[in-house]
């Protein structure tokens, strides 16, 4: 068993104890691209087999969201289940739909980010106090999609590691829901943990190159080939991943290569 599987994640379960079910399921090493904390639902990118590899592919992709965030209180975790620690002027429809553009937001205590090797979330309900580092982000769009203060309902497209708990507490809030609903290309409702995609499939966001059989042969001993391209690029012969490479000069030197199946 080798490739991806779309799950959608109910809140409750971490994405460990997704991975954990599916592992056992499919008896193969397992792994995911991409964190989605327990209070979070929605799309979370699974890998089965040899395809664990290709997570580094994924981890980048830009992320959207659904949220509800409860505007005036702030809270310590970004969510309902911190403590309020300030409450603020409701913010307007007007600045909610500026926030957009590279950001500097805090990491939530809630979230799923290694600190000193435990995850944020499982500290902050021990009661461990940590100091939460900084990411810029970019939040390419907000859409309101309901304004009821102090309720309000958002659509979110946003890069890579952005935290929607951030997010509302800039708008001098918290998170009531959190549902991710496309990671890149990948959207919620293809999600079925029955289909195992192919490996390839996983890296439809990369330009592909199809291969000769020559070429399959020099790539699988990891010999490069003639070509270019920016980034990284999906090598395949007759739909099959051969590899993942990238442009070094005039080659392409393999850097994640695939056994013939």
């Amino acid at each position: 068993m080798n490739g991806l599987v779309l799950v959608d994640k109910p809140p409750g379960p971490s994405s460990f104890d997704v991975v954990k079910r599916l592992r056992a399921r499919y008896g193969v090493k397992a792994g995911h691209a991409g964190t989605l904390d327990p209070l979070a639902s929605g799309l979370l990118l699974c890998l089965l087999g040899p395809s664990t590899r290709l997570a580094r592919y994924l981890v980048g992709l830009d992320k959207r969201y659904l949220t509800e965030i409860r505007l005036g209180l702030v809270t310590t975790t970004g969510d309902g289940e911190g403590e309020i620690i300030e409450e603020t002027e409701v913010a307007s429809r007007n600045a909610i739909e500026a926030l957009e553009g590279e950001i500097e937001l805090t990491v939530p205590q809630a979230s799923a980010v290694k600190i000193a090797g435990e995850r944020a979330y499982r500290l902050h309900r021990r009661g461990v106090a940590v100091e939460m580092p900084t990411r810029t982000s970019t939040i390419h769009s907000v859409e309101v999609r309901r304004y009821e203060p102090p309720l309000v309902e958002l659509e979110l497209h946003v890069s890579s590691g952005t935290y929607v708990r951030a997010i509302a507490t800039v708008l001098g809030g918290h998170c009531r829901t959190i549902r991710r609903t496309a990671v890149g290309p990948f959207r919620v409702e293809d999600a079925d943990e029955d289909r195992v995609l192919p490996p390839l499939a996983a890296l439809v966001s990369l330009p592909e190159r199809e291969l000769s059989e020559e070429e399959a042969q020099l790539v699988r001993h990891g010999r490069p080939i003639p070509g270019s391209a920016e980034g990284p690029v999906a090598l395949h012969l007759d739909g099959q991943l051969v590899a993942v490479a990238r442009s070094e000069g005039d080659e392409l030197k393999p850097e994640t290569v695939f056994p013939a199946a």
